[in-house]
């Protein structure tokens, strides 16, 4: 008898280690917030671009740190956004996280595609990959619509003037720091060095040149679309800037101003054969490259003001949101904050070289400094979270018609830059058909 309890009472205690096992473990589970989703999967949808290279490096990093599965799929720009719409409209909920140019942004917004954030941010936060003073909060902001935020921004690019700091002092010059010094020095540039262009810009008739123009007008008090969404593409304030704009590219660009692209543009510069242009604040690192570059280490950097004292802009954020669709919203919101952490944003860096990466943390780390020193862009990064901090998103005609209104204004500014028609006829002209587009999409 005693021997049988004996069995028994050592089958019972066996029982209730296995049990307090297996619930140890469960509770370890629960606990560890990184741990909660182990074994969801994560459809990603990425477009084209040198911001994802860390997520298709690491990746694996977060799966091992949360036990969730990645799948990463990377398209153009199109491609993308045709393959988010057709996933929310059918209200499937396969991508996760979703890349999101601001451009779209309105469109997403209004129609109930992209999940909240805030919720998460206040009540999820893992607090080694998610600090608030890291992140921009204009970037933030620009992801926002009636005080909620949607998005992670992983690109900041806002407006800079690049110019040959080499000429200047060969000649005894000043740099420039607004529009009107630009105007001034143009001229001068193309006397003393008459085989140097004096200035390239975007110019092709299409919406990816609308940033250049709108953004230079903002310096002049500008603005296409008013809070109330009324038009006002031949303002005085517009038709002055324009012009001033329109005039100095005739004069001192080159012969093919009016199809210039972001690369011909760029590669105007580089090449050494341009005295300036302003464009996004996204090229200095390519033009501090010997490898891209001839005119590496001849640069000088500005944020020009305009006439009535504010900032030109040019601005471009892609964020990353939430499908609102998604099943897996928590653990997405997961890797959102892993992307953007201080580990993440550090290796984005140091290892792939990215000098506008989207983690201020980062770019004031003593580790930036000495590469920045090192490599000689120190001017350029300054510069750099200087122009972050005076981006204005109000000068960008944002809403999801966009692409049109863009398409129906450059056509008729690359016209002028052409010379087939005077820049007052052009606003005219763009005037009329912006107001067209408004209407037939009910503004």
């Amino acid at each position: 008898m005693r021997k049988k309890f004996n069995v028994l009472t050592l089958f019972v205690v066996l029982l209730l280690l296995c049990n307090a096992t297996i619930c140890l473990s469960d509770s370890e589970k629960t606990t560890d917030p990184r741990r909660l989703y182990e074994g969801v999967t994560l459809n990603v949808l990425l477009k084209e671009g040198y911001e994802i290279e860390v997520m298709q490096k690491y990746y694996k990093d977060f799966e091992d740190a949360t036990g969730i599965k990645v799948n990463l799929e990377v398209y153009d720009e199109p491609t993308t956004r045709q393959k988010f719409i057709l996933d929310v409209t059918s209200k499937t909920g396969f991508y996760d996280i979703t890349a999101t140019s601001f451009w779209y942004f309105p469109e997403y917004q209004i129609n109930g595609w992209l999940a909240p954030i805030d919720e998460f941010i206040a009540e999820k936060t893992d607090p080694e990959w998610y600090k608030k003073e890291d992140i921009p909060q204009s970037a933030m902001d620009t992801f926002s619509a009636d005080g909620v935020h949607y998005c992670m921004p992983q690109t900041i690019i806002s407006g800079m003037g690049y110019y040959r700091k080499d000429i200047l002092e060969k000649h005894g010059l000043n740099p420039p720091e607004t529009v009107d010094d630009v105007m001034a020095l143009i001229p001068i540039i193309k006397e003393k060095e008459p085989e140097l262009l004096g200035i390239a810009e975007r110019g092709a008739p299409n919406f990816a040149s609308l940033g250049t123009y709108l953004g230079w007008a903002w310096g002049y008090g500008a603005q296409l679309l008013d809070e109330d969404y009324g038009v006002h593409a031949n303002s005085p304030e517009m038709l002055e800037a324009i012009t001033d704009l329109v005039s100095i590219i005739r004069n001192y660009g080159p012969a093919d101003s009016a199809s210039l692209t972001f690369i011909q543009m760029a590669e105007k510069y580089t090449s050494g054969n341009c005295f300036f242009f302003f464009d996004t604040s996204g090229h200095g690192s390519a033009i501090e490259d010997p490898k891209q570059s001839v005119v590496n280490g001849k640069t000088g950097y500005v944020i020009m003001e305009g006439p009535i004292g504010r900032p030109l802009q040019w601005l471009y954020m892609e964020g990353l949101g939430i499908n609102a669709y998604s099943k897996n919203k928590e653990a997405a919101w997961l890797f959102l904050q892993w992307r953007m952490s201080r580990e993440t944003t550090m290796k984005e860096f140091e290892e792939l070289a990215r000098t506008d990466v989207p983690n201020l943390y980062v770019l004031n780390s003593p580790e930036y400094s000495d590469f920045a020193e090192t490599k000689g862009v120190s001017e350029y990064t300054t510069k750099l979270q200087e122009s972050w901090e005076m981006a204005d998103i109000n000068y960008w005609p944002f809403i999801p018609q966009f692409v049109e209104i863009g398409d129906a204004f450059m056509i008729e500014i690359s016209a002028a830059i052409a010379g087939t028609q005077d820049v007052k006829t052009a606003l005219d002209n763009a005037q009329r058909s912006i107001e067209i587009i408004m209407q037939e999409a009910g503004y």
